[in-house]
């Protein structure tokens, strides 16, 4: 599962068991989460070796290009 699907499953189930608790959470509610929860959840899937869609999708561009110059290279050899 990619770490955005995953973060966003972790944000929703939270919200839902946190509703129950809305008078101890400040009056953001899901901004709350998102600005205190989030980065600490991103940290903790980063850690487990998970990266989001958007750094695979950079790092497969890069990984593209690398190898159309390496197989210019070696064309040139």
């Amino acid at each position: 599962m990619k770490e955005d699907k995953v973060l966003n499953a972790i944000i929703s189930i939270l919200e839902q068991d946190l509703k129950n608790l809305s008078s101890l959470l400040p009056s953001e509610g899901p901004a709350f989460l998102k600005e205190h929860i989030e980065p600490k959840v991103e940290e903790a899937l980063n850690a487990a070796g998970f990266v989001s869609q958007s750094k695979y999708n950079a790092l497969k561009n890069i990984a593209t290009k690398l190898e159309a110059r390496i197989d210019e290279l070696e064309k040139k050899l």
